[in-house]
């Protein structure tokens, strides 16, 4: 016996047929062309994923995670919420080799109706695509199926990253409490994360070599279970030493003076850790709001105060860019260039300049 299943194109709008040779079959591909809008093509990839025995596509990234060499907690941490949130639930039950371009366009699509930031969706392709790779490494597929996907753009740094004048800055150096106007000094004049000034020890600072300097090694970072610890800079270029100038200098004697070597550099009054959460909501966010009383019209958030820092030195005009760059702990001067490449008018001016000298003499 022998069953024929009919079906319209949806996109010809033509009739179709298949005969089979047993009810199952037929009935199996009538289940899938409901499942998929009519589409064959599609029919037989959902059959393809029922009947595959390979791994799936969330098994896939969590062994990606288990075979990470020497990953921090806190990264730990990070890629099993983007998997449990974004990938497990989603295309998780996938098996690994059926996940298509298609699947994973439409999972991208899902992620932006559901209001998910492009930024975090980079994050978390990134995670899948090398997840993909480790599958691709470990023989599950042929092909990393992530390769050519395109994702949503990105808001440019130069439009969200804020840029304080001399000017500014000192409007809310001025409404600061006065506890914290060393640290934010600290921040803007070494261009340093949050993270890493916090971390820095009184033995970290020599103010008694010609220049003085900090000595950057080290960042708060948290563990699995959201609690602080010393580890390593954010890249391998983070651990560098930045010379202080004699006005940082000056702000730092007296602290130096009275705390051991050990010691925590900057504090809380009761001489703890510093938590940018708490700092931001009970000092920073008053500061800004004095400020803004006072005439700034710009709402720069702590992280700020690093750009503020590079833009000050590209504005002057005689710091190299590998020194700017090193000084950030960027880990190429590419991404300086692309991150702050917009605030150096002397590129422009030198561009401008050499496309007129090529034309002189021709009109």
């Amino acid at each position: 016996m022998s069953c024929m299943v009919r079906w319209r194109d949806p996109e010809t709008r033509h009739q179709h047929g298949l005969t089979f040779r047993s009810e199952d079959e037929a009935s199996e591909l009538m289940r899938a062309l409901n499942a998929s809008k009519q589409s064959l093509a599609e029919a037989f990839r959902i059959i393809r994923r029922q009947k595959s025995v390979a791994s799936t596509v969330g098994e896939v990234v969590q062994e990606h995670i288990d075979l990470l060499v020497r990953p921090s907690p806190g990264s730990i941490r990070t890629y099993q919420r983007m998997l449990e949130l974004h990938i497990r639930g989603t295309i998780g039950a996938i098996a690994v080799d059926a996940l298509g371009y298609r699947d994973i366009m439409r999972w991208v699509q899902s992620l932006l109706r559901k209001g998910v930031a492009p930024k975090t969706i980079h994050n978390v392709h990134g995670l899948l695509s090398a997840a993909m790779t480790t599958a691709e490494m470990l023989g599950y597929i042929s092909r990393n199926p992530c390769r050519g996907v395109r994702l949503p753009t990105i808001e440019h740094v130069e439009d969200s990253t804020r840029f304080l004048t001399h000017a500014e800055f000192f409007l809310v150096l001025n409404g600061m409490d006065d506890q914290y106007k060393p640290f934010i000094s600290f921040l803007v004049m070494t261009g340093t994360r949050f993270g890493e000034a916090t971390a820095l020890t009184v033995a970290d600072i020599d103010l008694m070599s010609q220049p003085s300097a900090a000595r950057i090694n080290k960042a708060w970072k948290r563990d699995g279970h959201s609690q602080y610890y010393l580890g390593a800079t954010k890249t391998g270029a983070g651990k560098r030493i930045i010379g202080l100038n004699p006005t940082l200098v000056e702000l730092l004697i007296p602290i130096v003076a009275s705390r051991t070597g050990t010691d925590l550099l900057f504090t809380t009054p009761a001489g703890n850790r510093i938590a940018e959460k708490p700092f931001w909501e009970h000092y920073w966010r008053p500061a800004v709001r004095a400020a803004q009383s006072r005439g700034l019209t710009k709402s720069p958030r702590i992280h700020d105060l690093r750009h503020t820092h590079a833009s000050w030195l590209i504005q002057d005009g005689k710091v190299p860019i590998f020194i700017i760059s090193r000084r950030l702990g960027h880990a190429s001067t590419r991404t300086t260039e692309d991150t702050y490449g917009h605030l150096m008018p002397q590129a422009l001016q030198d561009g401008a300049d050499a496309i007129e000298r090529a034309l002189h003499g021709f009109l």
